[in-house]
């Protein structure tokens, strides 16, 4: 004998033996599966429409959205992120940190020295 058993059941039938598998939950059979995966494994089996959907308001419209929409959000959304991190906040403090007096300071006595001679045989 093998083990694999064909049974015929109408739909009432299925729907009976699939509410009774779904109120055992937990309950195994001999080879340990539980009660719960046959109930699974019968819904995949009938390949019938599942009954407990939800109605939704959206009857009769269609939607379609392209690719570049999508593409389009994420760099909206990373752009808007960038504003908010953390690495914003430290470039905007960083900002002033290199800036240049508008006073000049007097030049030291090395600086106002000319290094280049032009009678130096190196510069020629």
């Amino acid at each position: 004998m093998s083990d694999i058993l064909n049974i015929r059941v109408t739909e009432s039938e299925l729907d009976l033996i699939m509410d009774l598998l779904h109120e055992a939950g937990s309950r195994t059979d001999a080879d340990g599966q539980p009660a719960i995966e046959i109930c699974h494994d019968l819904m995949e089996q009938s390949g019938g429409a599942v009954d407990e959907l939800e109605p939704t308001d959206l009857d009769g419209r269609t939607f379609s959205v392209a690719e570049n929409d999508f593409i389009d959000h994420g760099i909206r959304a990373r752009e808007m992120q960038k504003h908010t991190s953390m690495a914003a906040n430290r470039r905007t403090m960083r900002f002033g940190e290199f800036t240049v007096d508008s006073k000049e300071k007097p030049r030291s006595e090395i600086k106002d020295v000319d290094l280049w001679d032009a009678n130096d045989p190196k510069n020629w």
